[in-house]
């Protein structure tokens, strides 16, 4: 039967393996499987949920419970807070300096973009506990999943001589995540792509300057959450191989499994890190095409500044000249029907206020342009 999530608050997916290494699955409520985990012999089991942070809100049973008696209390902020993404892991040492406990979970978000004004976001995370002297007894609460991750986990899980790793629950995740964020990513080309082709048409469709910033801030988170997801990777690499080097009698029991896991988490961190290049690539176009429209239109704006400058060229002189002679300086009279052109003794009245008044406009005009420039130079010197 396939895994898969039933939305329904407190309701979650069982998958259990049984004596011939089949995996069956049941509906069962969340918390009372839980319990029955911290009582039951030693066994692997796999929880699947849906929780958000509404639905912790609703949730009848953390009305009455502290979800901090099954997971430690830094975990359900990883639900109820928008994190970007995280890594942590814990474990419980008794007096022999043994690891009785071992705890740790990984936390995702995803971006996908339908369209510019139409998106979704995916929070998904993984918490692992641990039982190593317990015939490797483990918990494995999905949250989340997405339907690419969950089909991933479902065709790889791990081998019964492999399970005395938490981490390669957490590589399985990771590497199933991947594939997920490789969806998103190609979801944001194709919303750039258009955008790049419809510029060589012979007539392009108008620009929608608000369409193309909204793109850019889609791709702008989808980069900021791969950087995360580089580092949370980055940090699991580390913990795998810090504790290794602190445990080795426990490791090296199954010291092939840890050496598959380690090189197999390298190589997710790898395609993380080529997602989140291709993210920045796409950032970077699509800024090449706003620059490019931005220019088009400023070059067709010149041109029209350009048209209207040349046909006020064009009317200039004959508004001087009806300016001027429609002025009381001139008087065109009829006298005995001989038509007679006076001109006022005044008239050198208007040269000198026109001529000073002229000069002074373009001085000012002149310092303004040419002065701003070391005014500006020595204040950023200072």
């Amino acid at each position: 039967m396939d895994d898969y999530v039933d939305e329904k608050v407190d309701i979650a997916t069982v998958v259990e393996e049984n004596d011939e290494h089949t995996w069956t699955s049941r509906q069962a409520n969340l918390w009372e499987e839980l319990e029955n985990y911290q009582r039951q012999p030693p066994s692997i089991v796999l929880l699947y949920a849906h929780y958000s942070k509404e639905s912790i809100e609703v949730s009848p049973v953390l009305k009455h419970k502290d979800p901090g008696v099954f997971f430690p209390p830094d975990f359900f902020p990883v639900i109820q807070a928008d994190l970007n993404g995280t890594f942590f892991c814990d474990y419980d040492i008794d007096d022999k300096g043994e690891v009785t406990k071992h705890l740790s979970w990984t936390c995702f978000k995803i971006k996908h973009v339908v369209k510019p004004g139409e998106y979704d976001w995916v929070q998904t995370a993984v918490f692992v506990q641990w039982h190593p002297q317990e015939e490797n007894r483990q918990l494995v609460f999905f949250l989340n999943l997405p339907d690419i991750v969950a089909k991933h986990l479902a065709a790889h899980r791990p081998a019964p001589n492999q399970r005395g790793n938490p981490y390669i629950w957490h590589t399985l995740f990771a590497q199933g995540v991947v594939n997920e964020y490789d969806k998103s990513i190609w979801s944001l080309r194709d919303l750039v792509r258009p955008i790049e082709k419809a510029r060589n048409e012979q007539r392009p469709p108008p620009l929608n300057f608000p369409n193309l910033h909204d793109i850019a801030r889609h791709i702008f988170h989808a980069n900021e959450t791969l950087e995360v997801a580089t580092h949370t990777l980055q940090s699991l690499i580390d913990e795998q191989a810090r504790f290794r080097a602190e445990y080795e009698a426990l490791t090296n029991q199954n010291r092939g499994c840890w050496i598959h896991t380690a090189q197999r988490a390298h190589f997710v961190a790898k395609q993380l890190h080529s997602l989140l290049t291709r993210s920045k690539s796409l950032s970077e176009r699509l800024r090449n095409e706003i620059n490019l429209a931005f220019n088009l239109v400023s070059q067709k704006d010149g041109a029209m500044m350009k048209t209207v400058a040349v046909v006020s060229m064009v009317y200039l002189p004959g508004t001087f000249v009806s300016g001027l002679f429609g002025t009381n300086f001139f008087n065109l009279s009829s006298n005995n029907g001989a038509q007679l052109w006076i001109m006022s003794g005044n008239f050198w009245l208007y040269w000198v206020i026109t001529l000073p008044l002229t000069l002074a406009t373009v001085l000012v005009w002149a310092s303004w342009h040419y002065l701003r420039r070391p005014l500006r130079e020595a204040r950023s010197a200072a």
